[in-house]
């Protein structure tokens, strides 16, 4: 009994209670009784005053639980229940009777009664319902909590979406004017016969840029891309980016080569928006992750009678294959970029159905090999393929 009416004080402190009872003698014992544990008794004695007083107590801060009998004169504490819980659900009610009719039991649980206790009170039952009541009263206070707590975090996090997708779209305006111009006076200063170590390392960097810039235009636009596919030539497509590539990769002292097969490959059904990130990205990589000086290798064939391309450099092991494609993971701090490269590779290859196959060891290095599954438009069957290595210029 002891622990009860510790746990009772602890529950009831910060709590009201509304007794709901027409016999004066039995609301003055209750008060009296209960007076030790909540933090204010009130009551009512009828069952507009009692709902007056539900609605106020329902204003406060503080949970509040109810005590009614069922017969409240010529009126029914049950209709009484009835009303509040149809208000509040969740409100808590301990319902008194001097009857033990069956058929009131019924009643009274259907309306939603949460305890039963029959007179005379026994203040052992009435300590346990009670305990057990504020008990589930504080459980569904921590929950509410929570749940505002979530729903104010869900805010907060939509508040920071709405505020990097505004800051994106600035970044990429105020990006695509100076990275013009300066793409725009290195042709011209190519035209006009300069070519030094230095002008090669401006466009580097500057095309190093405009891969940044393109990954961040793709993800503003992603949902915006047109799903729409025309044939292309994959090896041509290719030859091409790495034309672009080339002068990165020779400021980072690497070569690139690329390796073909068949004079006449089929060409592939593909986004060309997508394809030029998934490549990018790809050689970008590469590029970041080789020791220098080394080669990176590209190679297109056919296997199965679908088309891949794969890009196979020399660096450091990849340790965790799987994190590798999450956005923002980089195997390496000191590396720069944003890690967003490879995210955007995994969720293309997700939505276009290709398979990725990624190896990497110390003696054959990284290979990163896309596999692009019913994309292929075939031309012929070709049961084995040559690789011949291009040498010299790649062209």
């Amino acid at each position: 009994m002891t622990n009860i009416i510790i746990a009772l004080k602890e529950l009831a402190a910060a709590k009201n209670l509304l007794i709901v009872e027409d016999d004066e003698h039995v609301v003055e014992s209750l008060e009296r009784l209960l007076s030790h544990f909540f933090n204010t008794i009130y009551s009512a004695s009828t069952l507009q005053n009692a709902l007056d007083s539900c609605k106020q107590l329902s204003e406060r801060p503080e949970p509040f639980i109810i005590i009614s009998d069922i017969h409240l004169g010529n009126e029914s504490g049950i209709d009484l229940i009835r009303q509040i819980k149809q208000e509040n659900p969740n409100q808590k009610v301990i319902a008194i009777s001097g009857t033990e009719d069956r058929e009131i039991f019924i009643e009274s649980i259907r309306y939603g009664v949460d305890r039963f206790i029959i007179k005379p009170i026994d203040q052992n039952d009435l300590f346990n319902a009670l305990t057990t009541l504020l008990t589930r009263i504080n459980y569904d206070c921590e929950l509410e909590a929570s749940r505002q707590l979530l729903e104010d975090s869900k805010e907060y996090a939509l508040k920071l979406l709405e505020e990097q997708d505004q800051f994106l779209k600035n970044a990429i305006h105020e990006i695509h004017t100076p990275l013009s111009v300066i793409i725009t006076n290195i042709d011209l200063l190519r035209m006009d016969g300069i070519d030094n170590e230095y002008l090669s390392a401006i466009e580097a960097g500057s095309r190093i840029i405009q891969n940044s810039y393109e990954d961040m235009t793709y993800l503003m636009k992603r949902d915006r891309v047109p799903d729409y596919h025309t044939s292309i030539d994959l090896v041509e497509f290719i030859r091409e980016r790495v034309r672009y590539f080339t002068c990165i990769a020779e400021v980072n002292e690497l070569s690139l080569s690329i390796r073909t097969g068949q004079p006449n490959f089929p060409l592939i059904q593909f986004n060309e928006l997508k394809l030029s990130r998934l490549v990018d990205n790809t050689l970008s990589n590469a590029i970041k992750y080789s020791y220098r000086p080394s080669e990176i290798n590209v190679t297109v064939g056919i296997r199965k009678d679908n088309l891949f391309f794969e890009v196979r450099n020399h660096g450091p092991i990849i340790q965790d294959k799987k994190k590798i494609f999450q956005r923002f993971h980089r195997e390496s701090e000191h590396k720069g970029g944003y890690g967003l490269g490879l995210s955007i590779v995994a969720q293309i290859c997700e939505e276009e159905n290709i398979d990725i196959e990624l190896t990497s060891t110390a003696v054959r290095g990284t290979a990163f090999r896309y596999i692009f599954k019913n994309a292929t438009l075939l031309q012929h069957n070709s049961s084995t393929i040559t690789l011949l290595k291009q040498n010299g210029a790649i062209g």
